[in-house]
């Protein structure tokens, strides 16, 4: 790796292409202007869909880092049918049980370690800002899962995302909120683009990292760059040999 310029890769779904809400991948662009960041993010990927489409991606060569945030669609089609019609007809299939998941999230991993020297795998994060309800226990299980198979490969770590948030969360007084409409969403991402419109709906909502329940507004994306570029900083201090 050449400290002077690296090539980092962000992986996963509407949350790393920065649609719908406030993207994280644009503050971290921001922060790193002497490394090249690229966005292989699409709106609605699952662990399958994703899976499917990086066998089509000419993926850029010699990457040195690759941040994999992948699986909250795995859950969140489950929360209305309207999702389930839209992914069906959007090509996105997803994740029928743990065994599924684990499957492709392993084939996802051994395919990308051809690719990119480093990876960084992070845990699905919110549906809903309820850290105790159905859905959010349900991410708990597939964030086990990713974690156990990151700790499997030498060059994969698990960067505990999701921690970050539910710490905080668990202190306040949280919204039941989650967007189950598609229109809902697509209206979000076409007149919420603005820090401060995100910050308005999410306001109105009760919410304080999301828009909806899922997507992030500034304060979401805020924290999430924040973790992302600690990691990369810390592979920056390995490569000068500090501790």
């Amino acid at each position: 790796m050449d400290k002077s310029g690296l090539k980092i890769a962000f992986l996963g779904d509407s949350l790393t292409e920065g649609i719908t809400g406030a993207s994280y991948f644009e503050i971290l662009r921001q922060k790193l202007p002497q490394h090249e960041l690229i966005n292989y993010g699409k709106g609605g990927d699952t662990v399958i869909s994703l899976y499917r489409r990086l066998h089509q991606i000419d993926m850029d060569p010699g990457l040195d880092l690759g941040f994999l945030w992948i699986g909250v669609n795995d859950v969140f089609v489950k929360t209305s049918w309207r999702f389930l019609l839209a992914k069906r007809l959007r090509g996105q299939p997803w994740a029928k049980n743990h065994t599924q998941f684990q499957e492709y999230y392993n084939s996802q991993l051994e395919f990308l370690l051809d690719r990119i020297t480093h990876i960084f795998t992070l845990p699905p994060l919110l549906i809903g800002e309820d850290i105790n309800n159905d859905w959010n226990k349900e991410l708990t299980v597939l964030s086990k899962i990713i974690r156990a198979l990151s700790d499997f490969y030498p060059n994969v770590e698990f960067v505990d995302l999701r921690e970050a948030f539910i710490s905080q969360l668990a202190s306040k007084i949280t919204s039941p909120y989650v967007s189950k409409s598609v229109y809902r969403v697509i209206l979000d991402a076409l007149f919420a683009k603005t820090p401060e419109k995100t910050e308005k709906k999410a306001a109105k909502r009760g919410l304080h990292f999301t828009i909806d329940g899922v997507h992030l507004n500034r304060a979401g994306a805020e924290k999430v760059a924040d973790v992302l570029l600690e990691k990369v900083r810390s592979k920056l201090r390995f490569i000068d040999g500090d501790p």
